[in-house]
């Protein structure tokens, strides 16, 4: 469901100056101006999104169940530069060799709470975590994204099986299958040998879903992990986001429920973690955007 039981806001008229920003950045139209003075006119409306207290700079807004703290730098200013911006986007690397050095669940917490942050389409907050620490799960969930693949790749060698996937992907998901058979049988060849080129021998695997329907639900959960990695980066922990791991998901049932993920939710974005065993002193361009100007 999308969020529901929100407190709507209160405004303290003694401590409103009528500067009107909360009624300006509210997405929903709960207040209006009336006697100079914000009030709230249409509460049911409001999703809680926090805006209108966060823009007050009387402090005049009270919100049950929102707390609404100081910015430590005042918020006229972001919090850093647009260089080191750059330079922290620009470093971030998938990570793909991990050490075995266990991930706390101190650390793991503060890597989870901050993809709460990231915005998501009418403030539901719908996305929901799987973290799998145990590496019999891992292995587990492994062994099952492999046989899925198995049953897929098989069935694209021979001309019955492509035209069913063919009908169920598209011509184009039959052509890439097949552009990448030679990889998929050398990785078969590394999996015989004991090397995980799936989760990579990481200690930690992280998986976000949401409501299906909910057209929101896949950027929701897509920012939300990228804000998890980039928190993980700067705890000096890697990741690497795994769309197979998302789509493997997504196709077997057995794997869904084995997930405990609600039927009428998808997983939108996966990723493993864990401490990198490489570093990589060189940052490495990338095409320029591809941009239409109108």
């Amino acid at each position: 469901m999308i969020k529901q039981d929100v407190n709507p806001p209160e405004v303290h008229e003694a401590l409103c100056n009528g500067c009107e920003r909360c009624v300006v950045v509210c997405p929903s139209f709960v207040l209006e101006m009336a006697e100079k003075k914000a009030k709230v006119f249409r509460g049911e409306w409001c999703i809680g999104c926090g805006h209108c207290g966060a823009v007050c700079p009387n402090r005049a807004i009270f919100q049950k169940g929102i707390v609404f703290e100081s910015h430590p730098k005042g918020g006229k200013e972001p919090a850093v530069s647009p260089d080191v911006l750059e330079l922290l986007l620009r470093e971030r690397r998938s990570i793909r060799t991990y050490r075995e050095e266990p991930v706390s669940r101190e650390v793991l917490e503060k890597i989870l709470d901050i993809g709460r942050y990231g915005p998501t389409g009418s403030n539901s907050q719908n996305v929901h975590y799987i973290v799998l620490t145990s590496q019999d799960q891992i292995e587990a969930l492994r062994t099952m994204a492999l046989r899925f693949y198995e049953r897929v790749f098989s069935g694209v060698k021979h001309w019955p099986g492509r035209l069913l996937l063919s009908w169920l992907g598209g011509k184009r998901t039959v052509a890439y299958l097949l552009e990448i058979l030679p990889k998929v049988a050398y990785f078969r060849k590394l999996t015989e040998e004991g090397k995980d080129r799936l989760f990579y021998h990481a200690p930690i695997v992280v998986l976000t879903h949401a409501e299906s329907w909910d057209s929101s639900s896949s950027f929701n959960c897509s920012v939300a992990l990228y804000h998890c990695s980039l928190k993980a980066h700067a705890l000096g922990l890697g990741c690497c986001l795994n769309g197979f791991l998302v789509n493997a998901v997504n196709h077997d049932r057995r794997m869904k429920r084995w997930l405990g993920i609600p039927k009428d939710h998808r997983c939108f974005a996966a990723m493993v973690l864990g401490y990198p065993n490489v570093t990589y002193p060189n940052l490495v361009q990338r095409e320029p955007p591809k941009v239409t100007w109108r």
